[in-house]
């Protein structure tokens, strides 16, 4: 029969905390002794409250617990779990049985033993996936989506308030896999049940090595940039595992999301993305061993602006019985302000400046080696590169024009009317010593070209060419430009007095007035030349030799220089964000995963908007619909949402309201729930974490990994050892000076007593 019995842990001696608490008492007796202007009522009633606020700070010093005591013999009670998860329907055991049939085995095998226990101590028997189950015996039902070990370890701790526990006996195949609420860490939880004196005694049950019986292949991860822009390469690494699949080739492809034709709320079908010159979308992995995992690269390019998802799927291999992990899906955001740029030079040492913008995240370059000198007859452009709509840019190097061919430049010419941009390197062999003066570009580039210019491969003529050191300096036009402006307007030109000087240069002339002139010599020699043709924008630049500025360690400047040109060119200077925004991260998780919402609104010049109230709905693609309220940052909101059981698409929208009234359209985003099994998706068993669990439990008792091999033996030693009479008794405490109700009672004291000293003139 349980006691209960009243013990104390004071924060000095019991006599010193009795000794101030008196001493306390006495002052505040003494204290309203001498209050004046007071009635007889009013006085006591004051002095009464603080003499109880003195009696609660002299129970917080001397600091009582309730504590519940089990005399010996009656407290000795011993769980049994076994593990009903559907991970123990895995036929890894001998002769093919499941990991259920061999707990039951295991379970048969100590019957005797179990009986002459059940003499000394209560035996309770639980079936658990992600709560206890009471049951009379295991069966062979495998039902439980979950395995909650950490939980179903602190149940067991709860419990032991009302029936104390010598014991649990934790059969499993040791993974635990488990969503919020009940995925409380294991080791936390066996911790604490180990501190109330519960031995954990750990028995593995299943193979730890995969077999053929349980083959399976599932993508276990997606990394790939969850914003990404249109016509910028898109880098995607996979990961693959493989259990129980020697010897196999698997097939790895890239899906995308079709949205065409699809309301904002509906989800589109997944379809292969084809291979191309530029793309690669598939990838094959060679298995040799049975379990084991690699990571695959793939790329591609996307072209459509928008949200979609992108999936990830890898063959099946004979005898794969769950293959829902064959596939995983996450979400990218494409955003307009990408753009792909087609750069052709020969070999030197200006090609790093054009191909470092490979480092910004909205421009992709392709660059295409040109042979020079006497192999420039061997160089074939293929026309693909001048395909309707294939690249933003075209950046032309030391290139003769008869190395791409007439019909190509044609092509070319015809993508600059069109409104791709077009910039061209000074060199010995562009412009008109190029021989472009008389090519389909001739009306495009704004700079005088004569047919009677062109000059042999390999020759280097000075009426052409400027040899000196050589000073950039913006114009007027250039100090207000958005390529050239690298600082404030006021500080522009002293900005680019300090980049170190260039050593050499094409001369090249506007052909009209009505061309700009950028930058130039302190001469007077027009080193950048822009112009606006057709839809398009040319820009030329009479030098090459821009890596000397990144060289002297002015490499911000040199990036943002180029960036600036390519952006210019592709008519993306003025790009603007849209005014009410949110961000959803991570854009996919497995079930019970949490997600962060942040969302907010801008004006009209990208400030934060922080008079907005905020409508931010969640809603599943069967239609159910949530809402969600948001905690003030910085910039906007910020919330989290976990409702997340469920597998499937969660669309966001987020109304922006000033006034009442909607300040913009609503912007709506997205994220996954991924299709997960959790059980079958990787059903491998943990012996490491049950491990684990027995060594945080091993800290203070017995606790102990026991095979099913041993287990005969190890009960008998456990009869004999008798361990549940070791102690004379069981105790639980209960702290009764350190909760909110303590609190919440001393705060209403005060609260009382300065209202009344309030209405006395006392305050």
């Amino acid at each position: 029969m349980l006691q209960l019995r009243i013990e104390f842990d004071p924060i000095w001696s019991v006599l010193t905390c009795l000794l101030l608490t008196v001493g306390m008492a006495v002052l505040v007796w003494y204290g309203y002794r001498l209050t004046s202007g007071l009635s007889r009522g009013r006085r006591l009633t004051l002095l009464g409250i603080r003499l109880l606020l003195v009696l609660l700070l002299g129970i917080s010093m001397i600091r009582p617990q309730l504590q519940w005591i089990s005399p010996d013999g009656e407290h000795a009670e011993i769980w049994i779990l076994g593990d009903q998860s559907r991970s123990m329907s895995i036929p890894d055991g001998p002769g093919g049985i499941t990991r259920r049939q061999s707990l039951q085995q295991a379970i048969e095998s100590i019957q005797g033993e179990l009986t002459s226990l059940a003499d000394d101590v209560k035996i309770s028997y639980f079936d658990f996936d992600s709560t206890l189950h009471p049951v009379d015996e295991f069966g062979e039902q495998t039902p439980g989506a979950q395995t909650a070990i950490g939980s179903i370890l602190q149940d067991a701790a709860q419990r032991h308030v009302q029936s104390p526990l010598t014991a649990v006996f934790l059969l499993s195949d040791g993974a635990e896999r488990s969503v919020p609420p009940r995925d409380l860490s294991p080791r936390i939880a066996a911790r604490e049940l180990a501190e109330l004196g519960v031995s954990i005694y750990g028995i593995p049950v299943g193979q730890t090595a995969a077999t053929d019986l349980a083959s399976d292949v599932a993508i276990e991860e997606i990394q790939v940039d969850p914003i990404v822009f249109v016509k910028k390469r898109v880098p995607v690494r996979v990961n693959v595992r493989w259990d129980g699949a020697p010897d196999q080739t698997l097939n790895v492809k890239l899906l995308l999301e079709d949205r065409s034709q699809l309301k904002a709320r509906q989800s589109g079908p997944m379809n292969p993305i084809p291979n191309s010159e530029f793309d690669k979308t598939t990838a094959q992995i060679q298995t040799r061993l049975a379990s084991g995992s690699e990571t695959v690269e793939m790329y591609f390019t996307p072209d459509v602006v928008g949200e979609y998802k992108l999936g990830v799927e890898v063959s099946a291999v004979e005898g794969e019985v769950q293959q829902r992990n064959n596939r995983r899906e996450t979400l990218i955001t494409v955003r307009q302000g990408g753009l792909r740029v087609a750069y052709f030079d020969i070999f030197r040492t200006e090609v790093k400046s054009v191909r470092q913008l490979n480092s910004s995240e909205k421009v992709q370059v392709d660059f295409q080696l040109m042979r020079s000198g006497s192999f420039g007859d061997q160089n074939v452009v293929d026309p693909k590169w001048f395909e309707k709509g294939r690249y933003d840019v075209f950046v032309i190097g030391d290139v003769p024009a008869e190395q791409f061919g007439a019909d190509n430049l044609s092509l070319l010419a015809r993508r600059v009317e069109e409104g791709a941009g077009l910039l061209m390197l000074g060199g010995y062999h562009t412009y008109g010593p190029g021989g472009y003066a008389s090519s389909a570009l001739r009306e495009y580039i704004p700079v005088l070209m004569r047919p009677g210019d062109l000059q042999p491969a390999g020759v280097f003529n000075e009426q052409f060419q400027l040899q000196d050191e050589i000073r950039f300096l913006p114009t007027d036009a250039g100090n207000r430009h958005y390529v050239t402006r690298i600082d404030g307007t006021l500080g522009n030109g002293r900005a680019w007095e300090q980049l170190p000087p260039l050593q050499g240069a094409t001369r090249i002339q506007p052909k009209s007035d009505f061309v700009e002139v950028l930058a130039e010599t302190e001469t007077q020699i027009p080193l950048i030349i822009a112009a606006e043709t057709g839809r398009g924008r040319v820009m030329c630049f009479a030098f090459d030799q821009t890596y000397l500025w990144a060289q002297s360690g002015f490499s911000e400047v040199h990036r943002r220089f180029w960036r600036q040109a390519v952006l210019w060119l592709a008519h993306k200077d003025l790009d603007t964000d849209q005014p009410v925004w949110a961000l959803v991260t991570p854009k996919s998780v497995d079930p019970g995963g949490r997600v962060t919402i942040e969302y907010g609104a801008r004006d009209d010049e990208g400030a934060p908007r922080l008079d907005c109230e905020f409508k931010v709905i969640v809603s599943q693609s069967a239609g159910k619909e949530q809402s969600v309220t948001g905690v003030d940052t910085e910039i906007g909101k910020i919330a989290t949402f976990d409702q997340t059981v469920e597998s499937g698409d969660y669309f966001i929208e987020v109304t922006a309201l000033a006034n009442g009234q909607a300040v913009a359209l609503p912007i709506t985003s997205r994220f996954l729930v991924h299709d997960r099994d959790l059980e079958l998706d990787h059903p491998v068993v943990d012996r490491g974490l049950l491990q684990e669990i027995v060594n945080e439990a091993g800290l203070t008792t017995d606790s102990q990994i026991v095979t099913p091999e041993d287990l005969v033996q190890f009960l008998r030693e456990y009869l004999e050892r008798k361990p549940w009479e070791q102690d004379d008794e069981a105790v639980k405490s209960v702290n009764l000076w350190d909760g909110w109700p303590i609190l919440l009672l001393f705060v209403a004291l005060l609260s009382v007593e300065w209202t009344l000293r309030k209405q006395s003139g006392l305050v």
